[in-house]
């Protein structure tokens, strides 16, 4: 299904490039509409340099985006997951435990969804607020990872790092944390 998912994609995307190639050049299919029709079906691939042109300006690795009276830390869209040194993903994870207490500080529920999240790294991230001296309840839920949600994903890391994956968990975690308290001493 998930195969099926990416395969139609990119026939609507080769067809929706065709029509606006034959609206570029006038509807005429000659020489001029073939090179516009290639170079607007490779415009999804130009998301990997303008990525790296964004972390020289935007380096940080998390964002947190508010909805209502919750926040939701994410990692940085344009962040690579693929090839990091152990150092870069010991940064990532700093980067996420310094965003959720910044986010727990003026949120009372903070939501932390990732393909990368996991029982143990869930586990750092709670001892990690609690060294910071808040006090937070928590729940982990395992959401179902469909195969559209799949096929989003496989097309995103295409786009994005060039690199074509196909395996992927079934249940996509999400980690809810809920502050105790009002008061935030430290």
């Amino acid at each position: 299904m998930q195969q099926a998912c990416v395969f139609s994609f990119f026939l609507l995307w080769l067809g929706l490039s065709g029509v606006m190639g034959l609206e570029i050049t006038g509807g005429v299919p000659c020489s001029g509409f073939y090179l516009v029709w290639v170079l607007l079906s490779g415009l999804p691939f130009l998301l990997r340099p303008l990525a790296w042109a964004e972390r020289r300006f935007r380096p940080k690795m998390t964002l947190i985006s508010q909805h209502g009276k919750r926040a939701w830390v994410h990692l940085a869209p344009w962040q690579p997951t693929t090839d990091l040194t152990p150092s870069r993903v010991c940064l990532f994870w700093q980067n996420v435990n310094a965003s959720t207490c910044q986010a727990l500080e003026t949120h009372r529920t903070v939501i932390i969804s990732s393909h990368l999240l996991t029982g143990i790294r869930a586990r750092r991230l709670l001892a990690h607020t609690t060294e910071y001296g808040l006090t937070v309840r928590s729940r982990i839920y395992q959401i179902p990872f469909t195969p559209w949600k799949r096929a989003l994903m496989q097309l995103e890391i295409l786009f994005r790092q060039w690199r074509w994956r196909t395996d992927f968990r079934r249940d996509w975690p999400v980690l809810v944390l809920r502050r105790k308290s009002l008061n935030t001493e430290k």
